[in-house]
C-alpha cells in the first residue's frame, strides 16, 4: 500500500473537518503533546527520552496535517481567512496589538533575556541548579517570543494560541514558584490547610477504605506496603495537582480568547467542571501510585510517580474537551440565524 503526503491529509480532513470539535480537539492535543515532548525530553527520566521524543514527532505531525500549505493558501476558503471572516477573538486582538507595539526586534530580544533571565535565576535562586519542567516552561516562553514573529503572519491562530497558552502555563506555575523560591518565608495557612484536608486526608482515607493501612500528618503520608515495610510519600507541588491546574486552566483561557466565546454561565459551569475534574484526576493519580507501591514496592511506586500522571491527566483532558467542543458544535448547529438589518 503506498503512502502519500496529500493523502494523509485528506484522511484527517474527512475525520476532522475544518471548525468541527474533532479539529479543535487535535489542535490542542497538538500543541499539549508538542511542549509536554520537550518538556519531558529535557528531564529524561526513565523512558523521558524516548516519550519525548515521541511526543514531540506526534504533535509536529498533527499540526502539520491540521494546517497544510494548501489551506493557509486558500484564501477564503482557508482557515486564517475564515477566521478574519469573523470579528477577531480578544486572544487574537490581544496578541495583535502587543506584538504591534513591541515591533519584530523588540519581541526577539525580549525572548531571549527570558532565556537568560530564566537560567540566571535557576542558578543564584533555584535549590537545584538543573535544568528542570519550570525552566522549560520558562525557556519555551522565551523561545516561543522569538518565533512569533517569523510564524505570526502565516501562522496567526496558532503562534496566538501557542504564545497564550504557554505565556498563561509560566504566570500560573513558575511565577508563583520563583516567588516562593525568593521569599524567606514558606507560608503556611491556605496552601497548606489544601494539602493537608483537600489531598493528605481523603489520599489516606482512600487507602484505608481498599485495604491498605496508612496515616497521615500535615503533607506526609505513611503507608504499609504488602511486605509489612513503611513508606513515607511527601506531597509536593507536583502531586498537589499543580501542573495540571496550571495547564488545563491555561489551555481553556487560551480557547476561549482564541477560539470560542463562551457565554458567562456557561464558561463558569465549564470552568468549575473542569478544575473539580483535575482535582479528581490528580487525587485518582495518587491512589493509584499508592496502590502500586503497596503490592509492588518502592521502584514501581516510583516508575508510577513519574509515568501516571500525564496519561491520566491527557486522558480526562481528551474526554472532557471533545465534550465541550461537540456541545459548542451542536448548540452552534441549533442556534437561530440572526436577522439582518438593512
Amino acid at each position: 500500500m503506498r503512502f502519500s503526503w496529500d493523502g494523509i491529509v485528506e484522511a484527517f480532513g474527512r475525520f476532522a473537518p475544518e471548525g468541527s470539535p474533532k479539529r479543535k480537539l487535535l489542535l490542542i492535543v497538538a500543541i499539549v503533546l508538542f511542549f509536554e515532548g520537550v518538556s519531558v525530553l529535557i528531564m529524561f527520566s526513565y523512558m523521558g527520552i524516548a516519550v519525548g521524543i515521541l511526543s514531540m514527532v506526534v504533535g509536529v505531525f498533527l499540526l502539520m496535517v491540521l494546517f497544510p500549505r494548501k489551506i493557509r493558501e486558500e484564501g477564503p476558503e482557508g482557515l486564517q481567512a475564515a477566521v478574519r471572516e469573523k470579528k477577531d477573538p480578544p486572544g487574537l486582538v490581544m496578541i495583535d496589538y502587543i506584538s504591534g507595539h513591541l515591533g519584530f526586534y523588540p519581541m526577539i530580544l525580549i525572548g531571549t533575556l527570558i532565556i537568560a533571565a530564566d537560567l540566571i535565576f535557576n542558578y543564584a535562586y533555584s535549590p537545584n541548579p538543573d535544568i528542570g519542567d519550570l525552566d522549560t516552561l520558562g525557556m519555551m516562553f522565551g523561545g516561543m517570543m522569538i518565533i512569533f514573529p517569523f510564524v505570526n503572519e502565516k501562522f496567526r491562530i496558532e503562534a496566538s494560541f501557542s504564545l497564550l497558552f504557554v505565556g498563561l502555563v509560566v504566570l500560573f506555575l513558575v511565577v508563583p514558584q520563583a516567588i516562593n523560591n525568593v521569599s524567606s518565608s514558606t507560608g503556611d495557612s491556605v496552601g497548606n490547610w489544601y494539602v493537608t484536608y483537600m489531598l493528605a486526608a481523603p489520599f489516606s482515607g482512600i487507602l484505608d477504605l481498599i485495604g491498605i493501612p496508612s496515616t497521615y500528618s500535615g503533607n506526609m503520608v505513611t503507608i504499609q506496603f504488602q511486605d509489612g515495610t513503611n513508606e513515607v510519600l511527601g506531597i509536593s507541588a507536583y502531586c498537589a495537582g499543580l501542573y495540571s491546574f496550571s495547564i488545563f486552566l491555561a489551555a481553556f483561557f487560551s480557547f476561549v480568547l482564541v477560539f470560542e466565546r463562551l457565554r458567562t454561565r456557561l464558561l463558569v459551569f465549564v470552568l468549575a467542571l473542569g478544575l473539580a475534574i483535575a482535582f479528581l484526576g490528580n487525587l485518582f493519580r495518587m491512589v493509584v501510585i499508592g496502590i502500586v507501591g503497596y503490592y509492588w514496592g518502592h521502584e514501581s511506586l516510583m516508575w508510577a510517580h513519574e509515568n501516571v500522571g500525564w496519561v491520566i491527566f491527557l486522558s480526562w483532558s481528551a474526554v472532557f474537551w471533545y465534550v465541550l467542543l461537540g456541545y459548542i458544535s451542536r448548540s452552534s448547529s441549533q442556534a437561530p440565524p440572526s436577522p439582518k438589518v438593512n
